[in-house]
């Protein structure tokens, strides 16, 4: 065989964007079911009721930023990166279908990379869009709502990696990230000192800073800093879940 010959018989490598969004398109529609996306819109749709209430406060703008930080942020951000998140990749692990995106000549970085933005992808517009709706059904002013809108954002962005990562080192990932979410980011944030500048939630509530004339009560820094750790915690968890996914035993 001519060395053109053996040279046409190796498969060719896709571009690396190419197969970035090839491996997201799969991922993204693997995501995209009817009980998650009503699951996670009921939990969305239930911030705008808390907003209702809220308009009754004396200070709509501060019980609005209040209910963003406790329920979006704590709850409805974490826990539907959560549902998705840990199941983009630990789904293909259960179900030993990995071995065939396995087989594909592509980078080992880009499958967490096209989980992690595909996570992202569904969570994003449905958890920060229902906060920013919510301070604004709250009474509060625009200041508020987009303050909001960034926080919730770029919270999803980190929660989706950290979870994707999750999803590739534990078969009981679920389990793992919901104590991770009910003891470290909500108990522990509130009530250790300190403890709030290593959790995600601290560093997004922040970013409320951003809205004049309201008191951020869970604070990890300024909001500056936060538009730095927080994308930096998503590199982070997705350099993690791409040196586990390169020495995961595949069958």
């Amino acid at each position: 065989m001519s060395g053109a010959d053996a040279a046409a018989a190796v498969p060719a490598r896709p571009g690396t964007l190419v197969s970035l969004l090839t491996l997201y398109r799969l991922l993204l529609r693997t995501q995209i079911t009817i009980p998650r996306l009503l699951g996670i819109a009921a939990l969305g749709a239930l911030s705008v009721v808390i907003g209702l209430f809220a308009r009754w406060d004396a200070s709509s703008a501060q019980a609005a930023v209040d209910s963003v930080s406790s329920y979006g942020l704590g709850v409805l951000v974490p826990l539907a990166a959560l549902w998705l998140g840990t199941s983009a990749i630990g789904d293909l692990v259960e179900d030993r279908l990995l071995v065939y995106l396995w087989l594909k000549p592509v980078p080992r970085w880009q499958l967490p990379a096209a989980a992690a933005l595909a996570t992202a992808s569904v969570v994003l517009p449905l958890t920060a869009v229902p906060l920013a709706a919510s301070a604004l059904v709250a009474g509060a002013e625009g200041a508020v709502a987009w303050a909001a809108l960034l926080a919730a954002s770029l919270a999803a962005l980190a929660y989706a990696a950290l979870f994707v990562a999750a999803g590739i080192w534990s078969r009981r990932a679920v389990w793992w990230g919901l104590a991770f979410v009910l003891l470290w980011e909500n108990v522990a944030a509130h009530a250790a000192e300190g403890a709030a500048r290593f959790t995600v939630i601290g560093w997004a509530a922040s970013i409320l800073g951003l809205a004049p004339e309201v008191d951020v009560r869970l604070e990890a820094g300024s909001p500056s800093e936060a538009f730095v750790i927080l994308p930096a915690i998503a590199i982070t968890a997705w350099l993690a879940a791409t040196w586990r996914y390169r020495r995961t035993d595949i069958d």
